[in-house]
């Protein structure tokens, strides 16, 4: 929406908050914005649920032609491991975020690396970087994709050293080369320029990135979760012991061609390497190395003539399968048993009359508000109430971000939230129930409930209580509002 009506490609990130920012952060998603916001725009909830599930489908095509590709049906194991990828990688594709393009394109990036391995084709590479000219306006992870395409060069000049007879050619690693600096080259084209590829590698190396990862489960890796269970196994740890397990099916294919063949190929050994690190270290990455596993599993089982072990997996795979369906369904129904379909039920999540009462009342800021609820008050309420933070977290990443983490992740004492607001003069303070305990914190402190529903609260410092409007003291805030809740 703010790229359509400032008419503008480039977004002042720090127009949104009123803390500080860091003025050297940026981030380019212009082209996915707009596109997602046409579908909201169209056909609200709706539309946004049309648009994840074309992301969808355009995926499971590309799975599907693969299989056809290779002459293998789409069997009980191909839906089963099919299945597996959704599961490991829904943590970062349920949500409605131009990243699902960014999953699509990597799903066709890796496509096009396997039909040209399997055909030859020399013009398939420059398929690339058209692709990266597109990707690299619609969301950050283009960054993923030009590594790949990187690793798949280093890869096959390994392969042409050890094995000349199977790799490619000297004209098609050529060809390879070029396209692979043409897709650098094309990156260059978006309204950031080189600085917003610097951007991105200093946010992942940088220390604060380490820092912010302890609190955010998008960042957060996915070791420890192999030793988890209950919730917490639904959650996050079968996510992990997918690709834990799809790792250790590609360790034994590798193996096996190495004692069969005597061979090994190098890029695929480097890229599923690469994506399993980078998909285990931090949750939103976990489509990487899972719709990677899918074509390098089915390759690789072509070209060592294994493709009947599917096959007699069958039944396995049935029970695998089964398992899944299960788990999904027990967990979905008892743990997220208010989740609306189809776009629906927005507010069962976000503070939606809670941001009505603020926007009719029009009570003084600044605004406290939580991590989370950051980005629907930005939708909802800017330009009137900028955020404190909200889910972008880069702008904040040096100084509000660890200031915030530091408040909200141990029980503060009066004191300390004086002192935080000496440092971030904030009036009035927005905070959901997943901060009960801060809520808390804060009525125990110089700070008064004035109003809430059945998402967050809404209190404000006693100091401003002369500035309420008389008519909220008649607000009904009993328990028979929740009635139907």
């Amino acid at each position: 929406k703010y790229y359509l009506t400032h008419h503008t490609i480039m977004m002042d990130q720090s127009v949104f908050s009123w803390t500080p920012t860091d003025p050297t952060w940026v981030y380019n998603t212009f082209l996915g914005s707009i596109f997602i916001y046409f579908f909201y725009n169209l056909m609200g909830g709706v539309g946004l649920w049309i648009f994840q599930w074309l992301i969808f489908l355009a995926i499971f095509l590309l799975f599907y032609l693969f299989l056809k590709l290779i002459r293998h049906k789409l069997d009980v194991t191909g839906v089963t491991i099919i299945a597996a990828v959704a599961i490991a990688s829904a943590p970062a594709c349920s949500y409605y975020k131009p990243e699902l393009f960014s999953a699509l394109l990597f799903c066709g990036a890796a496509f096009i690396l396997f039909w040209i391995k399997l055909t030859r084709r020399k013009f398939l590479f420059y398929l690339y970087p058209l692709i990266l000219l597109f990707w690299v306006n619609l969301h950050g992870a283009f960054i993923m994709g030009l590594a790949m395409l990187v690793a798949f060069f280093i890869g096959e000049i390994l392969n042409r050293k050890s094995l000349p007879e199977e790799s490619f050619s000297d004209r098609e690693l050529t060809h390879l080369g070029i396209a692979t600096v043409l897709s650098f080259l094309v990156t260059l084209l978006n309204p950031y320029g080189i600085h917003y590829l610097w951007s991105i590698l200093k946010g992942i190396f940088s220390d604060n990135y380490n820092i912010n990862s302890r609190y955010i489960q998008a960042y957060v890796t996915l070791w420890p979760y192999l030793k988890e269970g209950g919730v917490s196994f639904f959650r996050l740890g079968q996510t992990a012991w997918i690709m834990f397990i799809m790792m250790l099916f590609l360790l034994c294919l590798f193996l096996y061609e190495f004692i069969k063949q005597k061979s090994c190929d190098f890029s695929l050994l480097f890229i599923s390497m690469a994506t399993f690190w980078g998909s285990m270290r931090a949750v939103r990455a976990a489509y990487l190395f899972a719709i990677f596993f899918f074509f390098s599993f089915f390759y690789l089982l072509s070209r060592l003539k294994l493709k009947d072990v599917p096959g007699r997996a069958n039944l396995v795979s049935l029970i695998v399968f089964v398992f899944f369906f299960m788990n999904i369904s027990y967990f979905t129904f008892r743990y997220h048993a208010d989740n609306k379909w189809f776009g629906a039920g927005l507010e069962s999540f976000v503070p939606v009359k809670e941001v009505s009462f603020l926007k009719q009342y029009r009570l003084e800021g600044p605004i406290f508000n939580d991590y989370v609820v950051g980005g629907y008050l930005i939708w909802e309420l800017y330009p009137d109430y900028k955020v404190f933070i909200d889910p972008r977290l880069g702008p904040y990443s040096k100084q509000v971000a660890p200031d915030y983490w530091a408040l909200t992740s141990i029980p503060v004492t009066g004191e300390a939230i004086k002192r935080f607001r000496d440092k971030y003069p904030f009036n009035i303070a927005i905070l959901h129930f997943r901060e009960l305990p801060l809520i808390f914190d804060l009525l125990q402190a110089d700070w008064r409930l004035l109003y809430f529903e059945k998402n967050a609260a809404i209190l404000i410092h006693e100091s401003r209580l002369s500035a309420v409007p008389p008519e909220v003291q008649f607000i009904d805030l009993g328990p028979l509002r929740f009635k139907d809740v």
